[in-house]
């Protein structure tokens, strides 16, 4: 808490009884060759940096019960320049994530070259839900396989204060995100899915060169679903349901690039591939 020139590396670390480690308000972070292996609760995040600057991740191995790389900032300062690289990721929840306590946001974030497996939610998700901005985010190189879900973006309103009793924080904002690179297969019936709010859109989002095989199944019901905007609950791809769309369900986005992006299913699928709702 509040260090700088945190430098840890090669370590096992095993069966927390919370997150594995937690790395708050700190400054200049190397966490190079660390093993986590640690699925015995609910709570076992594999690496949380939180309101941190200038952090280096790379060449880790994590197994862990909850999201396996997680950035959080629940001070009121944002975590900002920060690389994550060459990391391998399983997860009982998100691979990677950025999320969910946003309070003092993400600025200028590289996360590349790292491969998900094994994970029961999505492999990669970036939310904000507490306030905050999300700016200059790039994603790019991200093998999958073996998941429910291949990228989560979401602008939500939970509005969780990171003080007790402190103000509600106001929406926050999420633009200039690059998602490329991304080889996804045994994907669950969801591919990606990237919401915002109907007054507060995702601003200036490019999905570049992605492949998404997804298990297919869906039925003319489901593809004509109308869609919850949940805006206040906790951000998972799960909380829509089942979505209209097999490949990508975007909404409420303003500036949304799409480039070299296939959705293909392994079952016959009776929805579309792509939907757009509210989306320029």
């Amino acid at each position: 808490v509040n260090c700088r020139n945190v430098d840890v590396r090669d370590v096992t670390l095993k069966d927390s009884p919370m997150w594995v480690q937690h790395y708050l308000a700190c400054e200049g972070v190397r966490i190079s060759g660390v093993r986590v292996r640690s699925r015995v609760n609910g709570n076992n995040d594999g690496i949380d940096i939180d309101s941190c600057q200038r952090v280096r991740i790379s060449d880790c191995d994590i197994s862990s019960g909850d999201d396996g790389i997680c950035l959080k900032s629940t001070y009121g300062q944002p975590c900002r320049d920060v690389v994550v690289s060459n990391c391998i990721v399983s997860s009982d929840s998100n691979g990677i994530k950025l999320g969910t306590e946003t309070n003092g946001g993400f600025e200028n974030i590289a996360v590349t070259n790292c491969t998900v497996y094994d994970t029961r939610l999505s492999g990669v998700a970036l939310e904000i839900v507490d306030g905050g901005i999300m700016d200059g985010v790039v994603v790019s190189n991200i093998a999958m396989r073996k998941l429910d879900a291949a990228v989560f973006v979401r602008l939500g309103d939970r509005a969780r204060p990171f003080r007790t009793n402190g103000p509600r924080p106001g929406v926050g904002k999420l633009r200039n995100v690059v998602v490329q690179g991304i080889q996804a297969s045994g994907v669950g019936k969801t591919g990606c899915v990237v919401s915002g709010l109907p007054a507060h859109p995702i601003e200036g989002l490019t999905l570049r060169d992605i492949s998404v095989v997804t298990a297919g199944g869906g039925n003319a019901a489901d593809a004509k679903r109308v869609v919850p905007e949940a805006a206040d609950q906790y951000p998972e791809y799960s909380m829509f349901g089942v979505l209209p769309a097999h490949g990508l369900y975007a909404r409420h986005v303003r500036g949304l690039v799409l480039e070299n992006v296939r959705c293909t299913t392994i079952l016959p699928d009776a929805r579309p591939g792509v939907v757009r709702d509210d989306v320029e």
